[in-house]
């Protein structure tokens, strides 16, 4: 595979981190107890099918593009509320309006917890695993966003059957299915973009006890590129990714440079996180009319819903 030149990488990974600073300005203060981390079964990682996680993205990308406030938005979320209602459970659209370049939007990101009884969601559990939802507006054609979204999503999904065979690990995750990752204009820049992490990464610093991680997935459905973990991550989360990845046969390394994703408004409200993510600079149909089904590969999210789930087996507290 051709990867672009030296030069290009390092004025894109200058452009990212000087995003990154600019982002981050004042983080909400955590007013909420910091919860401690639990572990879950190591066995429930080899229960997850990239089959099924597969299938989940074709019935997303049926539904067409997702951009913020579309019909193949709402149509994603209902979709979504009711697998996880069969699975046991219990969903909240989190909605909020905010401005963009195209003027003011309205943004819905999906949250998920397990259990019998509707949550107190002003408390938190000790892990959140999100990903993006949207698919990037594109006026030019047709954007489907099949790694760019969907793969995590399915991942997630996924996700979600596995641990509810276990109510005591399901009850320990809040799922996120994030809205507005994706700019408007080109890029992502303070003020375009990101824009349910950032909301979500508000709410959830004023909930009276804190998680105590977060995992935020991107474009992990193609397995002919290289996959990242964020390089500022703790150094026991690294341990126990690079540990879980080797395990599942996900060919993982820290990225060369800072990456600006629904992470970011997390950590810095000061929650410690993992992001996977995709070799996103050398995917060729990157934004373009290219991200189908086609790039998808169910080995590729086996192996990175089974990481994942190992991770949290793995990661010591």
């Amino acid at each position: 595979m051709k990867r672009a030149p030296l030069a290009i990488i390092l004025l894109v990974l200058a452009a990212v981190a000087a995003a990154w600073l600019l982002i981050r300005g004042n983080p909400p203060a955590a007013t909420g107890t910091r919860l401690s981390s639990r572990p879950i079964p190591a066995e429930l990682a080899d229960a997850f099918s990239g089959e099924r996680a597969y299938g989940h993205v074709r019935s997303i990308l049926a539904f067409g593009p997702r951009p913020p406030a579309s019909k193949g938005y709402e149509n994603t979320l209902r979709f979504l509320e009711s697998e996880l209602a069969k699975l046991g459970w219990i969903t909240l659209r989190q909605s909020f309006q905010l401005g963009t370049p195209r003027g003011p939007l309205t943004f819905t990101n999906l949250l998920a917890r397990y259990g019998k009884e509707r949550p107190d969601w002003t408390q938190s559990v000790p892990t959140i695993i999100g990903g993006h939802l949207d698919s990037k507006l594109v006026d030019d054609f047709t954007f489907l966003g099949a790694n760019d979204g969907a793969s995590s999503t399915g991942v997630i999904l996924e996700i979600a059957r596995v641990l509810a065979a276990d109510p005591k690990a399901a009850e320990s995750i809040e799922l996120v299915f994030f809205d507005g990752e994706e700019a408007f204009l080109p890029n992502i820049t303070p003020t375009d973009g990101l824009y349910g992490s950032k909301y979500y990464a508000h709410t959830i610093s004023k909930r009276h006890s804190w998680p105590a991680m977060g995992i935020v997935l991107d474009l992990v459905g193609d397995a002919a590129h290289s996959f990242f973990y964020n390089s500022e991550t703790p150094a026991n989360f690294a341990t126990a990714i690079q540990k879980s990845a080797s395990l599942h046969g996900l060919e993982l390394r820290p990225s060369p440079g800072p990456i600006l994703d629904d992470h970011v408004p997390l950590q810095n409200t000061g929650l410690p996180c993992l992001h996977l993510i995709g070799d996103f600079m050398n995917m060729p149909y990157w934004h373009q009319p290219g991200d189908t089904l086609e790039v998808i590969e169910p080995q590729a999210l086996e192996k990175t819903g089974r990481s994942t789930l190992r991770f949290l087996a793995e990661v010591a507290p």
